[in-house]
């Protein structure tokens, strides 16, 4: 007989779910639906607790059998489908989310040779968000940089477009970007910006080396301070007609041209 959620349990939830504030206040979110549970139990991310509704423990007991192999017993609790529904934001929820502690990323994380971090500059479209960060988990980068006036991560929006993703590729948060970019620099890394008004190619860059790349939103572009430290500023050439591409677009552009580049090495 697994656990009963508490009232006090919930009302957690539910603010998880609405406020960045109670995230932060909390140093927890919560992701949900099978493939993300799955992907965090896999991951070595601190779990607080899964909830599981009556519909899916009756449709899914291999899973529960799982869970219990893995020792988290005690951190399982079961919810009517009813008490569930409350809880999620999703139209047809699948019946199974888990809370999970923030996991807190320094820059001596960052491995020292020859690595490749993506740095974001005022993404805050949710979608955007997390497409770069699963984009950036395919193309093996070994770390996002997430500057001030971003969109929340842990939003979740964010969470559930990142497939998983999220708990792959260690996230660093900075009040200061262009401190971090600098820091960055001194550890060996070039900084390659994407720029409107730039004249050179990304394709032009040699991505064999540390490299930083620097994405920043789509109406706005990265600030005049990155700009200037930038050891490249970098353009994707755009014969047709359209003015500008999609930020998460023309991060895999770019980001699996270092990939390509790479692989020859």
């Amino acid at each position: 007989m697994l656990k009963k959620l508490s009232k006090r349990q919930q009302k957690l939830i539910k603010a998880l779910r609405q406020s960045k504030t109670a995230r932060l206040k909390n140093c927890c979110f919560f992701v949900e639906g099978l493939k993300s549970v799955e992907e965090a139990i896999g991951s070595d991310c601190n779990i607080r607790y899964i909830v599981l509704a009556d519909g899916f423990l009756d449709s899914n007991k291999y899973f529960l059998e799982k869970l219990m192999r893995k020792t988290l017993a005690d951190r399982l609790y079961q919810v009517s489908d009813k008490t569930f529904s409350e809880l999620t934001d999703t139209v047809t929820p699948q019946g199974i989310l888990a809370v999970i502690n923030f996991k807190d990323i320094e820059i001596e994380n960052v491995p020292k040779q020859n690595f490749l971090v993506i740095a974001l500059d005022k993404i805050r479209d949710p979608g955007n968000m997390g497409t770069i960060i699963r984009t950036a988990d395919a193309a093996g980068a070994d770390a996002i940089v997430i500057g001030k006036g971003c969109v929340d991560i842990y939003n979740p929006k964010v969470v559930r477009s990142t497939m998983g993703s999220l708990f792959h590729i260690p996230i660093m948060q900075t009040e200061d970007l262009v401190k971090t970019l600098v820091a960055l620099k001194k550890l060996g890394g070039q900084v390659v910006t994407t720029h409107l008004s730039a004249k050179k190619h990304y394709y032009d860059v040699n991505f064999k080396t540390s490299t930083v790349i620097v994405m920043g939103s789509e109406p706005e572009g990265v600030s005049q301070k990155i700009s200037v430290i930038s050891d490249e500023l970098v353009t994707i050439s755009m014969p047709g007609q359209a003015e500008s591409l999609n930020v998460a677009v023309a991060h895999g552009i770019i980001v699996f041209e270092a990939v390509r580049q790479r692989a020859k090495l």
